[in-house]
């Protein structure tokens, strides 16, 4: 089976992705999710490939998710690992970004539900 790519970004896609990234390493969930929202929206409007559409909804709901462990909120985290999970999976590189190890290490924010050990700020999206 061969790998899907994704397709280059516009200059103001690429700086909201960049924007977007720094937030969500800095801890900013809710900043980042903001980021990748327009960035969403931009690739609504130019009609691009729908999986990569939800590979950016899937970002989202990846910030979405960390916010909600921050705040120890279980259905949100189960709500949206169940969201976000088919919409990165099967991605292994995109956008110089590494899904597949991404998607990994969110796997165990959502399976720490209930006992909350892991600290949501200690994650950042690994780069390729």
């Amino acid at each position: 089976m061969a790998v899907e790519q994704a397709g280059p970004l516009s200059t103001s896609e690429d700086i909201l992705l960049q924007e977007g990234l720094e937030r969500f390493d800095a801890g900013r969930f809710w900043h980042a999710h903001e980021s990748w929202e327009d960035l969403w929206n931009e690739l609504k409007a130019r009609m691009a490939p729908q999986r990569e559409v939800l590979l950016i909804q899937g970002l989202i709901q990846t910030a979405a998710l960390l916010l909600h462990h921050e705040q120890q909120k279980v259905r949100g985290v189960s709500n949206q690992w169940a969201k976000l999970e088919p919409k990165l999976k099967g991605w292994t590189v995109a956008w110089g970004l590494n899904i597949s190890l991404h998607l990994e290490v969110i796997s165990h924010y959502a399976k720490d539900v209930g006992t909350w050990e892991l600290k949501a700020t200690d994650h950042q999206i690994p780069r390729a």
